[in-house]
C-alpha cells in the first residue's frame, strides 16, 4: 500500500486557491479579518485533505506548549475520580495533562524520584501544575521556585505553609465532620473512637477532618467525648490498632474512621474478634470509595464530589494560565454528602 505523505500547508493554500499567508493565519488562529467565505474555504480544504497542525511548531513560533503536568497517582477511586474531572476540564479547553507519580501512592519517599519527576515536566516546558499533598510539602521550596518562573501551581486537598505560593482545592471538611457528629448524635452514640492514618505535614485534610469532628461534636452535645487513635507510619494498616480499640475497657460505641481504608481495617479487626458491625461497634468512614457500598455491612461514609474537585482545579490552574485570574491565591471549597447505609445505628448500650 503506498504511503499517504500528510499534507503540506501549500497543499491547503493550492486547494482553497489562497495564498500560503491567508492559509496560515486562518488555520493558526482562525483571524477575523478575512471574508467568512474564504475563511471556510480553507477550513473545507483542511479537512478534505486531512490537514493537522503541527502543535510542536505551534509551540515554537508562540513559546505555549499548552500541557498542564499533574503530579496525582490514581490511588483509588477518589483521585481516579480528581484526575477525570482535571482531565475533562483541561481536554474541554484544548489543554494536554501530563500525569506523573511516584511509586504506588499509599507511600511517599523522599528519595529524588519526585523532584525527577518535576523536573520532566519544567522541561518540557508545562505552563502550569496541579499536585496532591505529598508532593507539594516534599518539594515545597522548588514549588517556590515555580512560582518565581511564573508557573501556576494549584494543591488538591492541601494548603502550602507559605499561602501566597498556591491555590488551593479542598473538600469541604468541617462540613464533613459536622455531618458525621450529627449522624452519630442522632443515633445516641456519646463516646465516639476515632482512628486515623499516622500524622504527617502532608495530611493537613486530615488534621481538618478530625478538628471539626471534634468540634461539631462538642458544640452539639457538650457531654459527648472523643478519644483518638493514630496509625504508625510503618502499618500497613489499621487493624491492630482498632483490635486495641475494640479490645480497650472503656471501648466506644462508634469508631469514625478518617478514611474508607481505615473504616475497612475496623472491620477486618473487628470480624477477628467475633463483634459484629453495627450490632456491636458502628462504623463510619469517609471517602465515598467505590468498594464501600459491597463492604458487608455496605457502609456508612461522607462521600466527596472527587469529580467536582479535579474540575475546580483544572479551571482554576486555566484561570491562572490565561491571567482570567490575577492576584492573591485562593482556597475553593467542594462540598461533601453523608451516605448512610447499614453501617451505623443506636449503641447497645
Amino acid at each position: 500500500m503506498k504511503k499517504t505523505s500528510m499534507p503540506q500547508l501549500k497543499d491547503i493554500a493550492s486547494e482553497a486557491s489562497v495564498s500560503l499567508t491567508t492559509a496560515s493565519i486562518i488555520l493558526r488562529n482562525g483571524n477575523g479579518r478575512f471574508a467568512e467565505k474564504t475563511r471556510q474555504r480553507v477550513l473545507d480544504a483542511a479537512k478534505k485533505l486531512g490537514w493537522r497542525q503541527n502543535l510542536l511548531v505551534q509551540s515554537i513560533q508562540t513559546g505555549r506548549t499548552r500541557t498542564i503536568g499533574i503530579l496525582i497517582p490514581p490511588f483509588d477511586s477518589h483521585w481516579t475520580n480528581i484526575l477525570t474531572g482535571i482531565h475533562q476540564v483541561l481536554t474541554d479547553a484544548d489543554y494536554m495533562p501530563i500525569t506523573l507519580w511516584v511509586g504506588d501512592g499509599e507511600k511517599f519517599a523522599d528519595n529524588g524520584e519526585g523532584l525527577e519527576q518535576i523536573h520532566k515536566l519544567v522541561d518540557r516546558r508545562v505552563e502550569g501544575v496541579v499536585v496532591w499533598p505529598d508532593f507539594a510539602t516534599a518539594y515545597e521550596d522548588y514549588f517556590l521556585e515555580l512560582i518565581k518562573r511564573g508557573i501556576p501551581l494549584v494543591v488538591v486537598d492541601h494548603e502550602l505553609d507559605n499561602h501566597h505560593a498556591a491555590d488551593s482545592v479542598q473538600t469541604d471538611e468541617e462540613l464533613g465532620g459536622r455531618l458525621v457528629a450529627e449522624h452519630l448524635l442522632e443515633l445516641g452514640h456519646t463516646h465516639i473512637g476515632c482512628i486515623t492514618e499516622f500524622v504527617k505535614a502532608a495530611r493537613s485534610w486530615q488534621l481538618r477532618r478530625m478538628r471539626y469532628f471534634e468540634f461539631a461534636l462538642k458544640t452539639l452535645n457538650p457531654q459527648a467525648r472523643s478519644s483518638f487513635w493514630h496509625m504508625a507510619e510503618e502499618d500497613r494498616d489499621a487493624v491492630r490498632i482498632a483490635k486495641e480499640v475494640l479490645q480497650s475497657p472503656d471501648c466506644p460505641t462508634a469508631i469514625f474512621a478518617d478514611t474508607d481504608h481505615v473504616a475497612n481495617d475496623v472491620y477486618n479487626a473487628a470480624a477477628d474478634l467475633g463483634l459484629s458491625i453495627p450490632e456491636d461497634i458502628s462504623v463510619v468512614g469517609f471517602s465515598g470509595l467505590d468498594f464501600t457500598k459491597r463492604m458487608r455491612p455496605p457502609l456508612t461514609t461522607v462521600r466527596q464530589n472527587s469529580v467536582e474537585v479535579g474540575r475546580c482545579a483544572g479551571r482554576i490552574i486555566l484561570q491562572r494560565i490565561t491571567k482570567e485570574v490575577t492576584g492573591p491565591v485562593s482556597t475553593v471549597k467542594v462540598g461533601c454528602e453523608l451516605i448512610v447505609r447499614d453501617s451505623t445505628n443506636k449503641p447497645r448500650r
